[in-house]
């Protein structure tokens, strides 16, 4: 095996003045979301995407309230330990 060494003159990058981006862009404007939530509210269930919308947010739903609960019990599991 063999060592190498090398040596550059590395000079740090100018900083820039200004700002990339200015403020945001507002990708989802409100009268988009407006029409998103209505389009989305009287989705048609019997469709696939209407069932599997359904199901999706019935387990994320479930799920949520099952993990709230997980950690609300291991938090006061762990505070009853600290105070006794």
């Amino acid at each position: 095996m063999e060592l190498v060494l090398s040596s550059e003159n590395v000079e740090p990058l100018p900083r820039q003045k200004e700002d990339l981006i200015v403020k945001p862009s507002n990708f989802l404007n409100s009268s988009y979301k407006n029409v998103v939530e209505s389009n989305y509210s009287k989705m048609n269930s019997n469709s696939l995407f209407g069932i599997r919308q359904s199901v999706k947010s019935h387990f994320f739903v479930s799920s949520s309230v099952a993990a709230t609960a997980i950690k609300l019990s291991v938090f006061l599991t762990i505070a009853l330990l600290i105070l006794n």
